[in-house]
C-alpha cells in the first residue's frame, strides 16, 4: 500500500510538473502572439516538437551552464550542436528554422522583452515567413551561474510540408538542396518560393516596432551577440521598420527621426542599414533607429519615417510610450543624493547611465531592505512596515551612493 501511494505521488507530480509546463509555454505564445499581432503579423502556431527542442537545449544550457545555441556532442543532455540538428532529432522535417535563447531570464515575459529589446532577436519573432514556434524553459534553485533558460525556435508549416514529399527531377527547373532531414533531397526552387509567399502574404506590407501606441516599452538596451553598437554596454531601446518582401522589393531610407514628450529631437542615434549593419545582419528592407542614450521612463516618444519604396513615397509617424517602474521613482544623478521614504513604501532608484558602458551590478541585499533589480541601471525597493527599523540606510555604487531616510 506505501508503495502504491508512492507510485501515486510521484505520478501526480509528473502530471502537475506536465500541467505547469504547458501552462507556461501557453502564456509564453500568447505575449509573443500579442506583440506580433499588434505589430501586423499573424499569430504563430504551437508546435509539439518545435517544444520538444527548444526544452532539451534549455535543459541542456542550465545543466552544462553554457549560453548561447550551440552544444557539444558527448555533454550530458545533448540532443544536436545547432538549432536545426535539434529539432531534425526532436522529429521535425525542416533544418529552416530560427532560435532565440536567454539566460538568467525571471520568467517568460521577462525574456521575451529582453529579446525584443534586441534587434537581430526582435526580427527572429517578427518574422515574415514563419507561422509556428516551440518554447521551452529549464530553471534550478541552486546558486549557479546560469540559473534559468528560455529557447524558442521559430519554423514554417509549408516548408515542413514540402520535406515531407517527394520531387521528380526535372529539366529547366531549380532546386534547393541541405533544407530537409535528409541533406540530399531537391526541393524545387518554385515551390519553396510559392510556400514562403503564402506565409507572407497574410502579414503586413510594412512592419513598425514598437508598434504604433504601444505603452510598456522598455527604455533601454543592452547587449546582444552579435552586438549592433560595440563597445557600447548601455543605450536606448531601437526602433525598427521591415517591409514585406512580398510586396517590397527596393527601399531607399529619406529620414529616420526619433523625437522626446517635449517634441526634441533624439540626435545622438545610430541609424542602421543593410550598409551600415557592421554584422551584416539586416536586409534590404530591414531599418534600426537606436538611441545611443537610455530613453527615459514614462515617456511618450515620437517617431518619423521616411522612404522611398519601389518609387513610391512612403511616410509613417507613430508614438510609443516607456514603461515605468512600480512604485515612487527617483532618478539619480548625484554623487550623493538623500531621500525620505515611509515604512511599507515601494521605490525605484534609476541611476542615470553617465557613459554607455556604466551599468550596475545586481544588488542581493540580505538586510532589511528588500532589493530587486528592474535592470543594469535600475534598482526596486520595498521599505519594511517593521517598527523596529533603523531610521537610515545607504546604498552604494561605484561611484553614486543614495541614503534613504525612514519616516
Amino acid at each position: 500500500m506505501r508503495k502504491l501511494r508512492i507510485i501515486l505521488l510521484f505520478v501526480f507530480l509528473l502530471l502537475f510538473s506536465v500541467s505547469l509546463q504547458a501552462k507556461e509555454q501557453q502564456g509564453a505564445l500568447s505575449y509573443i502572439n500579442s506583440l506580433r499581432q499588434k505589430s501586423g503579423l499573424i499569430k504563430f502556431k504551437s508546435n509539439k516538437k518545435l517544444n520538444k527542442a527548444a526544452k532539451s537545449h534549455a535543459s541542456y544550457l542550465v545543466r552544462q551552464q553554457k549560453h548561447g545555441h550551440y552544444e557539444k556532442k558527448g555533454w550530458k543532455g545533448y540532443t544536436g550542436r545547432t538549432p536545426s540538428d535539434r529539432v531534425l532529432r526532436a522529429g521535425y522535417a525542416s533544418k529552416a528554422v530560427m532560435e532565440n535563447v536567454t539566460e538568467n531570464a525571471k520568467n517568460y515575459q521577462h525574456s521575451i522583452d529582453i529579446l525584443f529589446a534586441a534587434i537581430y532577436h526582435r526580427f527572429v519573432f517578427l518574422n515574415f515567413e514563419n507561422n509556428e514556434i516551440g518554447v521551452g524553459n529549464a530553471t534550478t534553485k541552486k546558486k549557479r551561474r546560469v540559473v534559468s533558460a528560455f529557447v524558442y525556435n521559430a519554423g514554417s508549416t509549408e516548408i515542413n510540408k514540402l520535406c515531407k514529399r517527394s520531387y521528380m527531377m526535372e529539366n529547366n527547373t531549380y532546386y534547393i538542396q541541405n533544407m530537409c532531414k535528409n541533406s540530399d533531397k531537391l526541393i524545387p526552387r518554385h515551390l519553396y518560393e510559392q510556400k514562403q509567399d503564402k506565409v507572407r502574404k497574410k502579414n503586413s506590407g510594412i512592419v513598425l516596432y514598437p508598434y504604433p501606441n504601444a505603452k510598456n516599452v522598455l527604455p533601454v538596451f543592452y547587449t546582444e551577440k552579435p552586438h549592433p553598437l560595440p563597445g557600447s554596454k548601455v543605450s536606448g531601446y531601437p526602433v525598427t521598420v521591415q517591409f514585406n518582401p512580398l510586396f517590397y522589393k527596393k527601399v531607399k531610407l529619406k529620414k529616420f527621426r526619433l523625437y522626446d514628450n517635449k517634441g526634441k529631437r533624439v540626435k545622438k542615434v545610430k541609424i542602421l542599414t543593410s550598409k551600415s549593419d557592421k554584422n551584416h545582419r539586416l536586409t534590404k528592407l530591414q531599418f534600426a533607429l537606436m538611441p545611443l542614450k537610455r530613453l527615459e521612463y514614462a515617456k511618450t516618444y515620437q517617431v518619423e519615417f521616411e522612404a522611398v519604396a519601389d518609387g513610391k513615397r512612403i511616410k509613417k509617424s507613430w508614438q510609443f510610450t516607456t514603461k515605468k517602474p512600480k512604485g515612487t521613482l527617483y532618478k539619480i544623478t548625484k554623487r550623493q543624493t538623500t531621500l525620505k521614504a515611509k515604512r511599507g513604501e515601494k521605490i525605484a532608484l534609476y541611476f542615470e547611465p553617465k557613459s554607455n558602458k556604466d551599468v550596475l551590478d545586481c544588488i542581493n541585499y540580505t538586510d532589511k531592505l528588500h532589493i530587486t533589480c528592474e535592470d543594469h541601471n535600475t534598482l526596486l525597493l520595498t521599505i519594511p512596515k517593521n517598527k523596529y527599523l533603523s531610521k537610515k540606510y545607504t546604498i552604494e555604487t561605484d561611484n553614486r551612493s543614495v541614503s534613504i531616510i525612514i519616516d
